[in-house]
């Protein structure tokens, strides 16, 4: 046990699940974010099976909406004086069109503007931690996609696969400004792509898009195991604690997609989703 604490969304299924295994092992205390009570019990009861010294907190919350996001940030920064490792993670893929309550594209919502805001959220418990790190779960699937300022919410077009891609985007847009903003103090920040991961990743859709998503898990997926290595690696390793800034595949560092290194383009999405968190602050 190193006595370390790591805060991980989207930890009851998939990667994020196998990810709680793996840092567990490395003797991290965890924090586990996930929206279904039932599977964080189970999971909490799976890995104390597997690491009994170290210590388990579940906290329930539906991070697609902003405000559950802010409500459970709240909630660790009552209980927690610091946190050494977040790892965002949670994300999903919408072939059609919804929004929030909240008036959010939902595929923008969860897997960018939750990262957004419960790292704004956040940073604080990681400043106060000797450790510091920040780790993005993005994707390759950020290559060959320009970002879409005048439709961030899907209002002009939508298609499920390039919303996703562009919310892929977002995370490493938001990964290169976020180590710039937070480098004086410490903190370093990385993003990776996993792999393409046999989860139950797109299984919120209808049973077409269910059986396409199923069919290519069948030809070319990789274990859920294989998939949280690089995000395990870049929580833990002590080759890349001062590497920060960075995207990751299979371990190693990769050359982010063009798009991701307009510097006038990533303070931008900062701002306009500093706009967008701004009343769940």
């Amino acid at each position: 046990m190193n006595g370390r604490t790591c805060l991980i969304t989207g930890a009851t299924d998939g990667i994020g699940k196998e990810t709680a295994i793996g840092m567990a092992k490395n003797g991290y205390n965890l924090i586990l974010i996930g929206r279904n009570e039932e599977k964080g019990k189970k999971v909490t009861e799976e890995i104390k099976g597997i690491a009994e010294s170290i210590d388990i907190d579940f906290f329930k919350a539906d991070l697609i909406l902003m405000k559950e996001v802010s409500r459970v940030a709240d909630e660790v920064s009552r209980k927690y004086d610091k946190i050494d490792v977040l790892i965002n993670n949670v994300g999903a893929y919408f072939a059609f069109r919804d929004v929030t309550e909240e008036g959010f594209e939902r595929t923008f919502a969860l897997n960018h503007l939750g990262y957004f805001l419960m790292t704004k959220k956040l940073l604080p418990l990681v400043e106060k931690s000797d450790y510091k790190r920040i780790v993005n779960v993005s994707s390759s699937a950020h290559y060959g996609i320009d970002f879409e300022f005048d439709n961030m919410n899907g209002e002009k077009k939508y298609s499920g696969f390039d919303t996703y891609k562009k919310s892929k985007l977002a995370n490493v847009m938001f990964t290169y400004e976020l180590a710039k903003k937070v480098k004086d103090r410490g903190i370093t920040a990385n993003c990776l792509h996993p792999g393409f991961v046999a989860s139950k990743f797109g299984n919120n859709n209808n049973i077409l898009w269910r059986s396409v998503i199923s069919f290519a898990k069948l030809l070319m997926a990789i274990s859920v195991k294989d998939g949280a290595k690089t995000t395990v690696h870049l929580a833990c390793s002590e080759e890349i604690s001062d590497i920060t800034g960075r995207f990751f595949a299979d371990c190693k560092i990769k050359q982010g997609s063009s798009k991701a290194k307009n510097e006038e383009h990533n303070k931008k999405l900062w701002e306009l989703s500093e706009e967008c968190v701004a009343p769940f602050i």
